[in-house]
């Protein structure tokens, strides 16, 4: 009885052991982020009134995009993972104003979150996360133009 215990435990033990090396890494948790921020900014740009010299629809656009790059480069990077991950966690600021469009305000506010989450995830996912930024990057100027559109016409 004393043998089968043991052959027992070690049993136990061995599926254990390969349960916790077969764990992914936590799945992208930046990427995630920013994914999300992403769909939040979609949703108050649809919300946002259309009179926005098509500055709006840009946006809306670019978001697109983004999200698709952003879903492309976790996709990437679950079939090329590597331990070895390259950080990158330039953060850039953006100055908050235009109080008078609350939707394409906080359209980019959640755009500039998933900018802050993108430059935050590691680099290595295929250049999607580089075309991911450069997206939010034109959809935030596009948000800019729209609200600076709206106020001068």
């Amino acid at each position: 009885m004393n043998l089968l215990r043991k052959i027992t435990a070690l049993a136990m033990i061995s599926i254990f052991a390969v349960s916790i090396l077969a764990t992914p890494p936590v799945d992208q948790p930046f990427m995630q982020a920013a994914l999300n921020n992403l769909k939040d900014a979609q949703n108050s740009l649809k919300k946002a009134t259309a009179d926005k010299g098509g500055h709006r629809e840009r946006a809306l656009d670019i978001t697109a995009n983004s999200i698709n790059s952003v879903n492309k480069g976790i996709e990437y990077d679950r079939n090329n993972y590597t331990p070895d991950r390259r950080r990158n966690s330039e953060v850039s600021e953006f100055d908050p104003v235009a109080a008078d469009q609350p939707n394409m305000v906080k359209a980019r506010e959640h755009l500039q979150a998933a900018m802050a989450n993108l430059r935050k995830a590691s680099a290595d996912k295929g250049g999607y996360r580089e075309q991911a930024i450069g997206h939010v990057s034109n959809a935030i100027a596009a948000v800019n133009a729209g609200i600076e559109y709206d106020r001068t016409h």
